[in-house]
C-alpha cells in the first residue's frame, strides 16, 4: 500500500511539475517531487535493488514513515501557496539586464576571492557567488543579445565545473531553474519540457554508472583539465551508454549507481536505528537550537552550531565520519531526533506551513508589484529544495538571504532604477530638440 502511494505521488508530481512550467514559478512542486523522489521511490528501490545492509532498519520500519513524513511536509508547503498571476509583460528588460549583469559582475570577482581570502571570511563570499543564480535569471528577461551569451557562459561554467568535478547536484538543480524561467520568457511546448527532462534523466544515468570509478581518479590524484576530459571520454562510451537500457537491474550498474546516489534515505534509517535506542529524543531541544544559532550572530553566541558538524552525525546515527567529511541527517531526520515517528508528522507539516507562509509573504510583499523579484525564489529557498540539507542549515540560509534581499532592494534597486530614469529622460529630451 505504501509503495503504490509512493509511486502515484511520483508521478502525480512529475505531471504538476512539467505542466505549470509557463504557467506559474513551480518551486514547491520542484521540492515536493524530490523529496518524494530521495527519501520514498529511490530508497524502496535500494531496497529491492541495492546492496545488502545499506538501510539500517527493515523497509516495513523505514518507508511507512518516510512516506507519511513526506506526504505530511509537502502538503504543509501548499498550504499558504499563492495564486501567481504572472505578468511577465510588466518586467523592465532595462532593468533586467542591469541587475543581472551586476549580479554577474560580483559573483565573478568573489569566485575568485574565495582562492586567496582566509576560510573565517568564505562562508560570507559565498553568498555573493550564488547571486550568479538571480543574475542569471535576471538576464533571461533582458532584450539584448549580449546578455544571452552571458547566460550562455555561466550554464556552461557551472555544467563543466560539476561534470568534471563529479558534483552534479548544483547543475541539476541549476538546470531545473533555467528551464523554469525560461519557459516563463518564452512560450516552450509540453513536448520540448518532457524530451529535455528525460535527456537529462539519460545523461544522469549513464554518468552515475561511471562516476565512482571517474571521482576515484579526480579526487585522489591532482589530473590536468585536459586529462579529465580525456578521462571522461575514456569511461562513457557506446557500451556504457547500451548498459543503461539492460533490462536486468541487478546487474545495471548505471541504474543501480543512480538509486544509491539519489537515495537520502539511508541517513534516515541510520536515524531510526539510533534514536532512541542508543540516544533519547530530543523532545524538541534540538530544533530549538537550530532555530536560535539561525538568528543570533556567532559573536554573541560563540556556542552557536556549525552547518554538517560530523561529530553531532555521528552521534545521532551510529556511524563514524571523520573531521575532514560534511554530512547531515536532513530535514526529515533534524525533526525525527526532536518528536519520533507520529510526532514528526505533524512537526513537519506545521514546518512546510512555516515555509509556504514564508513564500506567500514576499509574493504578496515583494513579487506582486514587481515582477521581476521572481528571480529571488530560487535565491532563498535553495537549500529547502534539497533533501539532504538539515533545518539548520535551510532556516540560516533563508534568513542571510532575506538580508541580501533587502540590502540589494534598498540600495541597489534604487541607484538602477534613477539612472534608468535618467537615461530614459535624457533619450525623450534628445528626440524632443530633434523634433523641434
Amino acid at each position: 500500500m505504501t509503495e503504490t502511494i509512493l509511486i502515484i505521488a511520483f508521478f502525480f508530481l512529475c505531471y504538476r511539475l512539467v505542466k505549470n512550467m509557463g504557467k506559474s514559478f513551480p518551486l514547491f512542486e520542484l521540492t515536493a517531487l524530490l523529496y518524494v523522489l530521495q527519501y520514498g521511490i529511490a530508497p524502496m528501490l535500494e531496497y529491492k535493488y541495492g546492496e545488502l545492509g545499506s538501510m539500517s532498519v527493515p523497509i516495513d520500519q523505514y518507508l511507512p514513515f518516510a512516506t507519511f513524513a513526506s506526504l505530511s511536509f509537502i502538503a504543509g508547503l501548499f498550504v499558504f501557496k499563492p495564486k501567481l498571476k504572472l505578468k511577465l509583460l510588466q518586467v523592465d528588460p532595462e532593468m533586467a539586464s542591469a541587475l543581472g549583469r551586476i549580479f554577474f559582475v560580483i559573483g565573478f570577482i568573489s569566485s575568485f576571492a574565495m582562492l586567496i581570502l582566509p576560510e573565517s571570511l568564505r562562508s560570507i563570499v559565498t553568498f555573493f557567488i550564488i547571486l550568479k543564480w538571480p543574475g542569471v535569471f535576471s538576464l533571461i528577461f533582458s532584450e539584448k543579445k549580449i546578455d544571452k551569451l552571458f547566460v550562455i557562459i555561466v550554464f556552461l561554467e557551472i555544467a563543466v565545473s560539476s561534470i568534471l568535478n563529479a558534483l552534479l547536484v548544483e547543475f541539476i538543480v541549476f538546470s531545473i531553474f533555467i528551464l523554469m524561467y525560461i519557459s516563463l520568457r518564452y512560450n516552450i511546448s509540453t513536448k520540448i519540457k518532457i524530451t529535455v527532462a528525460l535527456s537529462g534523466m539519460l545523461f544522469l544515468t549513464v554518468y552515475q554508472g561511471i562516476k565512482a570509478e571517474y571521482r576515484r581518479v579526480v579526487w585522489e590524484e591532482e589530473i590536468s583539465f585536459e586529462e579529465k576530459i580525456g578521462l571522461l571520454s575514456e569511461l562513457i562510451t557506446f557500451s556504457s551508454i547500451q548498459e543503461t537500457f539492460n533490462e536486468d537491474i541487478d546487474h545495471n550498474d548505471s541504474v543501480l549507481q543512480t538509486i544509491h546516489r539519489l537515495n537520502q534515505g539511508w541517513q534516515t534509517s541510520m536515524v531510526m536505528d539510533q534514536v532512541p535506542k542508543n540516544v533519547p529524543f530530543e523532545n524538541g531541544a534540538a530544533l530549538m537550537e537550530d532555530v536560535v544559532s539561525s538568528i543570533v550572530p556567532r559573536f554573541l553566541y560563540p556556542d552557536k552550531r556549525v552547518v554538517n558538524d560530523y561529530q553531532r552525525f555521528n552521534y545521532y546515527t551510529g556511524y563514524s565520519l571523520n573531521s575532514s567529511t560534511s554530512m547531515s541527517i536532513g530535514v526529515i531526520g533534524d525533526v525525527y531526533i526532536n518528536f519520533g515517528f507520529y510526532g514528526s508528522i505533524v512537526a513537519l507539516f506545521l514546518l512546510g506551513m512555516f515555509f509556504s507562509r514564508i513564500s506567500l509573504w514576499f509574493y504578496n510583499s515583494y513579487i506582486s508589484n514587481n515582477m521581476l523579484n521572481l528571480i529571488w525564489l530560487p535565491f532563498l529557498f535553495s537549500y529547502l529544495i534539497r533533501p539532504g540539507n538539515e533545518f539548520y542549515m535551510v532556516l540560516n540560509h533563508m534568513i542571510k538571504a532575506l538580508i541580501v534581499f533587502f540590502i540589494v532592494r534598498g540600495f541597489l534597486y534604487r541607484y538602477l532604477q534613477r539612472n534608468l530614469l535618467n537615461k530614459q529622460r535624457s533619450i525623450e529630451t534628445s528626440e524632443s530638440s530633434n523634433y523641434h
